[in-house]
């Protein structure tokens, strides 16, 4: 472990770039991933949106589990580096979640979008907000490394899976049950308060959109005023969902999953049924 490459990064600190430095950093927060991941199942498309948001969630899986495994500390302050928004960091420190994720996230953007520019802008993104995590002193460079390292083996993984699952054309029943048993079994074998989110996301946005697949016609394009009036809307049920259950249901990780399992549906689902209905299409 060493500090050296946040006191040389600190050494360019001003408040401007501190405050740059704060936002790069949150393009890769939970925050700015629940805004952007429903937005491109509802606005650009369907099935990249999917898959993007099905990697990334899965990512998310891994990262909490490997946190927990390693236990390591994340920096302290030291005489020539700060800490800088150590909220933007809970928990463990290795590998690093906003590294791992963007990885995962800009990587698979760039596959689904299949253009070179794409690629370039993934690559930038991963370093800026790679960097940012270093600079901010919130990470150690091997938590960097690694984050990246499992992010590109998650991507690699994910995308030959999904190949052989799309060869396959497994039936409606097999897709169900797939669908329910890998996130149990994921909650069987490791639960927090991060995954138990995921876990219920990850049962019930599928389980939407193969409703959704079989019994909706509905279509991502339209005009500006109704792409923004489809995000407001998809967004306003998707708060309250979020919030709303969490008073309806008692306090637990069985009824968490649950209440995300909804909220998931709901991005999945009840979002684009709304679309349909006030016919914010074309």
């Amino acid at each position: 472990m060493t500090d050296s490459w946040a006191c040389f990064l600190q050494r360019f600190s001003t408040p401007w770039l501190d405050t740059l430095v704060y936002w790069i950093t949150n393009l890769g927060s939970e925050t700015f991933f629940i805004l952007v991941l429903p937005a491109m199942y509802w606005l650009w498309n369907r099935r990249s949106g999917s898959r993007i948001a099905l990697v990334y969630l899965g990512s998310v899986y891994v990262n909490s589990v490997l946190k927990a495994a390693f236990h390591t500390p994340r920096p302290v302050p030291a005489d020539c580096a700060r800490v800088m928004h150590p909220e933007t960091g809970g928990g463990y420190s290795f590998p690093s979640g906003h590294a791992q994720g963007s990885t995962v996230y800009w990587g698979q953007t760039a596959i689904e979008v299949k253009r070179k520019a794409m690629w370039v802008a993934a690559v930038v993104g991963i370093v800026l907000i790679s960097l940012s995590r270093i600079y901010l002193n919130v990470h150690w460079p091997v938590d960097i490394a690694g984050g990246i390292f499992i992010g590109i083996v998650i991507l690699r993984a994910y995308n030959l899976l999904a190949i052989g699952w799309e060869h396959l054309r497994p039936p409606i029943w097999l897709r169900v049950a797939c669908i329910i048993a890998l996130p149990t079994a994921g909650a069987i074998f490791y639960k927090d308060a991060t995954t138990n989110m995921v876990l219920g996301f990850l049962i019930g946005f599928p389980l939407g959109s193969l409703i959704a697949e079989g019994r909706l016609r509905w279509e991502e394009r339209a005009s500006l005023p109704k792409q923004v009036l489809k995000f407001a809307l998809g967004m306003a049920g998707l708060m309250a969902v979020r919030y709303g259950f969490k008073i309806v249901f008692p306090e637990g990780a069985f009824w968490d999953i649950v209440r995300y399992g909804f909220a998931g549906l709901w991005v999945s689902l009840g979002a684009p049924y709304l679309f349909v209905r006030l016919r914010l299409q074309g």
